[in-house]
This record gives C-alpha cells, sequence and structure tokens, in this order.
C-alpha cells in the first residue's frame, strides 16, 4: 500500500512535466553474476547530461560516454559491454545508485528538481535472473526479450496475450495420439477485449515437447475475446504424460511465456479443468465454460422412456417387446448393460445385453427384449418387473402381461412339451447380444440363433471351398 501512494504521488508529479522522456526497460537481474549487466533505458530526444537518477536509498548524475541519433538512451555501469548497441549511452560510475534492487526498487529521473519518470518495478513481474528485462509493452510493464537501444516492440509482441490455460485432455479414451478432434487437446481462454491470433504461439511440455498452434493443430488460429478455443495434439505422440509430474506451458512465438500449469497422473476419459482456480478431473467440455459443479456429472443414469406395447396397454407371452431408454455413462470405467422381464427373481424374458463405451456420452437406444412363450401355461397372467441394470444404476418399469402368442403355441402333438420348450430355447439361446460400435455410434442387434446360423453359413463354406481345391489338386495329377 506505501508504494500505491508512492507511485500515484509520481504519476501527479509526472503529469505536470512536458518533457519527453520515459523509461521503456529495466534490466534489473541479469542472468548470472548482475556487475556490468544491468541498465536502464529511455526512450527521449533530449541531451541528459547532469540529469539525476534515483533509487530507494542513493542517487547518481549521468555522464554521457556516447552520442548518437537515436531516440533510446541506456544507463549503464561501468564496464557495462555497448559495443553492438546502436543507442546514446550515459553511465553512473560503479552501479546505479544502490545497486539495482532483485525483489523491487523505484527508479526515479529528474531534471534538476523536475521528476520526468518513475517507475517501480518487483520481482513478481518476472524477468529474475532469467535472461529477461522488464519492458512497458502497450503501457504494460512485463517480462520481454531485452532489446537495448532498440524499441521492444521490434522483439517483443506488438499484441498482449490475455491468454490462460483452463482444460486439457492427457489421457483420451482410444488411442492419444489420434488426428483431431480425438485425442489429446489443450483448452486456452481469452479474458481479453479483444480477438487474439494464436499463429505461431508454442505449446510445450516438460520433456520440452513443441507444439506450434498453426492450421494443422486447431480448426481455427482466432480466439474470441471472452472466448475459449482447443489446441489438438494431432497425431504428435508422448506430448502430455498420463503418469508422474507434468509442465505444459503456453508461450508466445518468440517464446516469452504466456501461461503455464503443472500436473500429475490423470484418468483415461477425464479432462483437468481448471474451476475457480483450482485444477479438478472432470467431464471433458471442449470450446465451452467449464462445469460448475463438476461432481453431478460423475454418475451414470438409466430411465427407461418408453415400453412399446399393443393398444390395450398389455404384452403377451412370446412377444419381442421394443423399449426406449435414455442412458447416460459418467464417470465409469464399466461398459456392460443388461436388460430382462422378471417377476419374484424369476426370469420369463431373455436377457438382452449390450455395452457403453464412451464416458460422459448420452445415449438413447431402442433394444429387444424377447419374452418366453409360457407354452406349458407354468407363468401366470398378471404384472411383471422389466428391468434395465448396469453403469452401477438401473432402472425398472412394471408391465402387464395376458395372453399367449397364438403361432408360438399351436396346438400340435407334444408342441408344448416341455423337452420342446427346452428345445426351443436352446434353438434360440437365452441371451440377446447387443454390440455398440464406439466408431460409428451404431447399435448393431444379434440374436444368439441368428449368430450360429452365420457362422454355420461360414463353415460350410470353407468346407466347400477346400473341397473345390482338392477336386482341381486330383484332376490335375490325372
Amino acid at each position: 500500500m506505501k508504494w500505491l501512494l508512492i507511485s500515484i504521488v509520481l504519476l501527479i508529479i509526472i503529469g505536470q512535466s512536458n518533457a519527453f522522456l520515459e523509461i521503456s526497460e529495466i534490466m534489473y537481474n541479469p542472468e548470472g553474476n548482475d556487475n556490468n549487466k544491468e541498465y536502464i533505458e529511455l526512450y527521449t530526444n533530449e541531451n541528459i547530461q547532469d540529469y539525476k537518477i534515483k533509487d530507494f536509498t542513493s542517487e547518481d548524475f549521468l555522464i554521457l560516454i556516447k552520442q548518437t541519433n537515436s531516440n533510446y538512451t541506456l544507463i549503464v555501469e561501468e564496464g557495462f559491454n555497448y559495443t553492438n548497441i546502436n543507442s546514446t549511452i550515459y553511465t553512473t560510475g560503479a552501479t546505479i545508485g544502490n545497486n539495482l534492487n532483485n525483489d523491487e526498487d523505484l527508479i526515479q529521473i529528474f531534471n534538476n528538481n523536475t521528476l520526468l519518470d518513475a517507475v517501480h518495478y518487483y520481482s513478481e513481474q518476472g524477468a529474475e535472473n532469467n535472461g529477461k528485462s522488464l519492458c512497458n509493452l502497450n503501457n504494460l510493464w512485463q517480462e520481454c526479450t531485452p532489446t537495448p537501444g532498440n524499441s521492444n516492440l521490434q522483439e517483443n509482441l506488438i499484441q498482449i496475450y490475455t491468454l490462460e490455460i483452463t482444460e486439457f485432455l492427457p489421457d483420451p479414451e482410444g488411442y492419444d495420439s489420434a488426428p483431431m478432434p480425438n485425442g489429446e487437446w489443450i483448452e486456452f481462454f481469452n479474458y481479453g477485449d479483444i480477438d487474439l491470433d494464436l499463429t505461431g504461439c508454442i505449446i510445450k511440455d516438460n520433456a520440452n515437447h513443441n507444439l506450434i498452434i498453426s492450421d494443422i493443430t486447431t480448426y481455427t488460429s482466432i480466439i474470441q475475446s471472452k472466448g475459449y478455443l482447443v489446441v489438438y495434439t494431432n497425431n504428435k505422440s508422448g506430448f502430455l504424460n498420463n503418469e508422474g509430474l507434468e509442465e505444459i506451458k503456453l508461450l508466445s512465438p518468440n517464446e516469452i511465456e504466456i501461461d503455464k500449469v503443472t500436473y500429475s497422473d490423470s484418468k483415461e476419459g477425464n479432462s483437468w479443468s481448471k474451476i475457480e482456480n483450482v485444477w479438478q478431473l472432470t467431464k471433458p467440455s471442449p470450446n465451452e465454460e467449464n462445469p460448475k459443479n463438476p461432481e453431478e456429472n460423475k454418475d451414470s443414469k438409466i430411465e427407461i422412456k418408453n415400453i412399446y406395447l399393443g393398444n390395450d396397454g398389455t404384452a403377451k407371452f412370446g412377444d419381442n417387446l421394443r423399449i426406449k431408454v435414455d442412458i447416460y455413462k459418467g464417470d465409469e470405467t464399466k461398459e456392460s448393460i443388461q436388460s430382462y422381464i422378471e417377476k419374484d427373481n424369476k426370469k420369463i424374458s431373455k436377457v438382452t445385453l449390450f455395452n457403453i463405451q464412451k464416458k460422459y456420452s448420452d445415449n438413447t437406444l431402442t433394444i429387444p427384449i424377447q419374452i418366453f412363450p409360457n407354452c406349458n401355461l407354468k407363468e401366470k397372467e398378471g404384472e411383471y418387473s422389466l428391468i434395465i441394470e448396469g453403469l452401477n444404476t438401473r432402472d425398472e418399469s412394471i408391465i402387464e402381461i395376458k395372453g399367449i402368442t397364438e403361432n408360438l403355441c399351436e396346438k400340435q402333438s407334444n408342441i408344448c412339451s416341455e423337452e420342446n420348450l427346452l428345445s426351443y430355447l436352446e434353438e434360440t439361446g437365452s441371451e440377446t447380444i447387443i454390440n455398440s460400435d464406439p466408431s460409428t455410434n451404431e447399435i448393431i442387434y444379434e440374436a444368439q440363433s441368428k449368430k450360429n446360423s452365420r457362422s454355420g453359413i461360414y463353415f460350410f463354406s470353407f468346407v466347400l471351398v477346400l473341397l473345390i481345391i482338392h477336386l482341381i489338386t486330383e484332376k490335375w495329377k490325372k
């Protein structure tokens, strides 16, 4: 608070001066030994011989040692190497002030007693012993590539990247390095007021793998103000680790760090999402705001929406019912779901089996359930429970079953004997299998008896081919 008040007072004083001078760059903590490497750059067209520079504890008068026509002036220590720098050079002696403090300092430029400019910097702004300097870019002080004696915008970005990493998917279901829109991806949010072009920006991981943002890593390189943009690794393998410590950095085209995040371990199908500044494993939400309550998306749900019955609202023994069901698969590794009809823990239908593979997916399916024909009349007419269960959840509905489908139990000799009923069940099977193809989102229905029949055709065809080959071979022998 003290330094905030000081800065406000200084700005008021500076505002009263018409001098063409401003501090444009500060190298306060060079990489390695600071001695003879610190400098302050001014943007000015004035001769500032005998002007005064002050820091927190001391002050120095400026002594001209090199004159050029440049609008940039450097204030340096004795021994500073300015051989290849095309600017006017002033020195303050062995140190600038009491050396430029590494934690924070207040730099002031005076002409006599008139304050011309002042900058209060601190290490949290960056440029601390990493080869970078602090630059005034579009009236914003930030870490930048050093440009002593030149415009900061020649080597640094003209546009300011108002970006943050908000979500990333390091371990998708399936192949991690699949082409977009599958595989791994990273999401950014533009919190600024203008649209930004991310072309040439760099994503770097802990192993220094680089991913350059371009039209082969994203569908558009423009991220709108207050908008989101997903960048895909798109066939690049070994980029985001699934286990152990990993770090992701977003860099500008000239490798100025914009944002970074560190994480440890992942969970297949879950993304790391930034929610109220806390990173959590959640349902992926690419190109949109992260869920405020991620826990509500984790539980799977099954809901029977409709049972297609006759006009009288009842079913018959032997009917093949169709059931419309909504299934949401949450953060669940199990895939299998089964449906059947029962009463008092006794099934009176075949079991229909199917899988839902994709996490956090909404699925609307119409599935078949075959009711046993009840030819021996052992089962009573009445209410039965239709059950669909799996993914650690279930739903059930009550249906009424009356009568028998006549063409399944015709009054012929022994057609309703227990032996024939068992034979019928062996022929048709006691389960109906539904195969889910995640690549096409299609559901393929196949009865077990149909599957066995198809296998028999394949076997017969195979034997026929062998026979033809044998006959041809015998003919050639003759």
